[in-house]
């Protein structure tokens, strides 16, 4: 009976020990990054047509702050202590506002959906993530954007659009840099699409 209450004892205090190393251990600090998306030159309003961009989505699992990253096309990861400073969603709805108010297609780009504007532009990430190879890392973006009118469901436009850049270190805040460069590549399609959309003829 002494030799158990003597294993017990030394058990116990071992956990408490373990316990308060692990409590003490400096945590790893986190790292937050935001995109910085190139804006084209300011162009003076000349289109029309009101804009309204609703707030984007994002799919499992990129709706989240923690930076996706892959290594293999069956295989990804988070990281714990590198993340976006918001919901990539959130930053890609912001830099899509301005970068199509910079253009001047459109004669007003709405910061919310609560204004009336003639069309409404919607979009899903379906891609946003970190692309690990041997020697070089990518960032890969995939966006889908839609076009409705006024309280309509249906869309009556639509496009999906992919960019993936290489890093130019392989470290996370690299793949923020080309992360942005990306989505500065995707914006700059989505205009040259919309031009014709929005100078056509209302149906």
């Amino acid at each position: 009976m002494k030799i158990c209450a003597r294993l017990f004892l030394g058990a116990a205090v071992w956990s408490i020990t373990v316990a308060g190393c692990s409590l003490t251990k400096p945590q790893p600090a986190i790292h937050y990054y935001a995109l910085a998306v190139q804006l084209p030159a300011p162009a003076p309003g000349t289109g029309k047509t009101s804009l309204v961009v609703r707030p984007l989505t994002a799919r499992d699992p990129y709706d989240q702050e923690r930076m996706v990253y892959r290594t293999s096309p069956y295989a990804f990861d988070l990281y714990n202590a590198h993340r976006w400073a918001s919901l990539p969603a959130e930053q890609v709805t912001h830099w899509t506002r301005r970068y199509l108010h910079t253009t001047g297609l459109f004669s007003q780009v709405f910061p919310t959906t609560d204004s009336t504007a003639d069309i409404v532009l919607g979009g899903v990430i379906r891609q946003c993530e970190e692309l690990d190879h041997d020697t070089t890392w990518e960032a890969a973006l995939s966006i889908d954007f839609w076009l409705t009118r006024g309280d309509e469901r249906s869309p009556f436009w639509f496009r999906s659009y992919s960019a993936t850049k290489p890093a130019s270190r392989r470290n996370p805040e690299a793949i923020a840099e080309a992360m942005s460069q990306g989505l500065a590549d995707i914006l700059q399609r989505l205009t040259t699409d919309l031009a014709p959309v929005v100078t056509a003829p209302s149906p």
